[in-house]
């Protein structure tokens, strides 16, 4: 059934007031400008100098600036919102952090009743949220998404967010850029400056305790010990203005010194193509504690490469529960080391386990799945 909507009514606003710079602002970028190409006018809601807007302002129509005081009870800030849409004929939003749905909240329900909300999770549900607050600020979304099974699930068990209103639709990417190489391996080395001589881990991301590099080196010590050789590459920096993430990327370094792992140890900072740090690898590896979808292991399947990644949040079922990946405890070092072990051990089973993850990966990760469905539900919303 095809959805005829008039094309004055495709003007849609984004919402993100989030001062950081990873893959939530990427994907709202990502789909920006998908979106863009399919005839939306898209105007978006944010706080002045944040990185999407410095970064983005020419994929957006308009900007609305906004000064954000305080997480609750933002009258002043969701009268200036719902004044700012009425203004530009805007009646559809999209929200993609949870911190905004509740000024989003009392923007809908005080100033702008007609106002309908498409919530993007980006982050897992945590503790339960049947509770009353919880009930207000949900029950202002009319479609929520969940981007894995398994995050539908757990809002069906600690939300009182009813099940047909929300949709599973995966956070995908451009898969071209990974699986067409842009570098061999050795140019890709040659580009990064790094000529390990053992098999090269490598690690992307910022530079976080929840991320582990720490667990990492600890691991590659233990590997040395068991008389297995690799090195690692930990592509990625501290955040901006943050002290904790500085404080652990020092920690990080005098681990190495004291160590005296420098020679195996190879640092990168963030650059925007990445696809040269999946070319320049062996072994893609991820130590979160938990990522609520994780990107970065599409990547990695995507450019089939062998996945060691922590047995937590959607990495699980973005691998198959193993089928596509090899998983380990948290923060466990035996179980590591006894994966790294079976991969080197099993190249065949392993060859064929990123040949399917890359198969897979380019059927349910296509960026193009992920705006057509994207642009459905809107159409849909718009209808109603």
């Amino acid at each position: 059934m095809t959805l005829n909507v008039n094309k004055n009514s495709r003007k849609i606003a984004f919402m993100t007031t989030s001062m950081g710079w990873g893959g939530l602002e990427m994907n709202v970028l990502k789909i920006t400008k998908s979106l863009s190409q399919l005839g939306y006018i898209i105007t978006l809601i944010t706080q002045e100098r944040s990185p999407i807007h410095l970064k983005g302002k020419d994929s957006f129509y308009e900007v609305i600036i906004l000064l954000k005081a305080r997480k609750y009870f933002e009258f002043g800030l969701a009268f200036q919102i719902s004044k700012s849409l009425r203004n530009k004929g805007i009646k559809t939003l999209m929200v993609f952090d949870n911190k905004d749905l509740d000024v989003i909240a009392w923007a809908k329900n005080l100033f702008f009743k007609e106002l309908k909300v498409v919530y993007q999770q980006q982050m897992q549900i945590g503790v339960n949220k049947r509770d009353f607050f919880h009930d207000f600020r949900f029950k202002t979304i009319n479609y929520w998404i969940a981007p894995l099974q398994y995050l539908k699930n757990e809002v069906l068990e600690k939300t009182n967010f009813h099940a047909d209103r929300i949709k599973v639709i995966p956070l995908c990417t451009q898969i071209s850029r990974f699986v067409d190489r842009k570098h061999s391996k050795l140019e890709a080395r040659q580009a990064l400056n790094i000529l390990p001589k053992a098999p090269l881990l490598g690690i992307i991301g910022r530079i976080t305790e929840k991320k582990g590099q720490l667990f990492l080196l600890q691991a590659l010590i233990e590997l040395k010990k068991r008389g297995i050789e690799m090195e690692l590459l930990i592509f990625g920096s501290a955040t901006i203005n943050d002290q904790e993430s500085k404080n652990y990327y020092n920690l990080i370094l005098q681990f190495v010194k004291k160590n005296e792992i420098e020679n195996i140890v190879h640092f990168v900072k963030h650059q925007e193509d990445v696809t040269v740090f999946y070319n320049a690898i062996d072994v893609f590896v991820l130590a979160s504690h938990s990522e609520t979808f994780g990107m970065v292991t599409v990547e990695a399947m995507l450019s089939k490469l062998p996945i060691l990644a922590t047995k937590s949040g959607g990495t699980s079922e973005i691998l198959g529960y193993g089928k596509y990946g090899l998983l380990y405890e948290y923060e466990n070092h035996v179980d590591f080391c006894k994966n790294v072990s079976w991969l080197l051990d099993n190249k065949i089973e392993i060859y064929k386990m990123c040949c399917d993850a890359q198969e897979v990966a380019g059927k349910n990760y296509t960026l193009e799945r992920e705006v057509e469905e994207i642009d459905k539900l809107i159409r849909t919303l718009m209808l109603e």
